[in-house]
């Protein structure tokens, strides 16, 4: 038991000092004087963490579809940066092989962040964030959702990730973004057989490429 109990402090004392390493390499890479405003546009996929797409309805699930939209960053000299997101995502709905409609997802988000800046105006830095933010969703009519009016409430979704920035100069950064968007959908569907309230798993992972321009 000691010996496990030392072995779990080393390896906590080692996970501590290489964080404080990292933040060391990494600030002293940035500049003292940065742009502190970005605009940007991003594109990429959007892809289901959900084992079922509609709750209580086990074979149900999303294909993976897009996910796009812009942003505007205010960043500060220590890193601290505050970003104002807009982005649509999509997920096709579909049962044992059958199109249920495609979910369109128009989320509205604000995210607390760090974010880099290189020290010599071109380079690799790095970003992390977390936020959230509501969004409000429409379902495209599927094969078989024909004559069914489907109404989704707005919904509250958290968003958390990060990625890295290629900046070609000080003004022009390249962009790859990892993010997890999490949150459920209610949705009303009503029909001629009669009306029935489902909830939707959004939550979701995106792969994304951007580009950002910083003032």
């Amino acid at each position: 038991m000691k010996l496990n109990l030392r072995r779990h402090s080393n390896r906590t004392l080692m996970l501590i000092l290489s964080l404080l390493i990292g933040f060391f390499l990494a600030s002293s890479s940035y500049a003292e004087e940065s742009p502190s405003f970005s605009i940007g546009a991003f594109g990429g996929f959007a892809s289901s963490m959900t084992g079922e797409a509609v709750k209580g309805y086990e074979k149900t699930e999303w294909e993976t579809g897009a996910a796009y939209g812009g942003s505007i960053i205010y960043r500060r000299e220590n890193g601290l940066a505050f970003e104002l997101l807009v982005e649509q995502f999509e997920m096709q709905l579909v049962e044992e092989g059958e199109d249920y409609g495609t979910l369109i997802v128009k989320p509205i988000l604000f995210l607390i962040k760090y974010q880099g800046m290189p020290r010599y105006q071109k380079g690799v830095t790095f970003h992390a964030e977390i936020g959230g933010g509501f969004a409000s969703s429409e379902m495209e009519e599927g094969d078989n959702t024909k004559g069914i009016d489907i109404s989704n409430d707005d919904a509250f979704l958290v968003e958390f990730g990060g990625g890295i920035d290629y900046f070609l100069n000080k003004s022009i950064a390249l962009t790859l973004d990892g993010r997890f968007v999490t949150g459920n959908i209610d949705s009303k569907w009503e029909g001629p057989g009669g009306s029935e309230k489902l909830t939707f798993y959004a939550s979701n992972f995106q792969g994304l490429l951007g580009i950002r321009l910083w003032f």
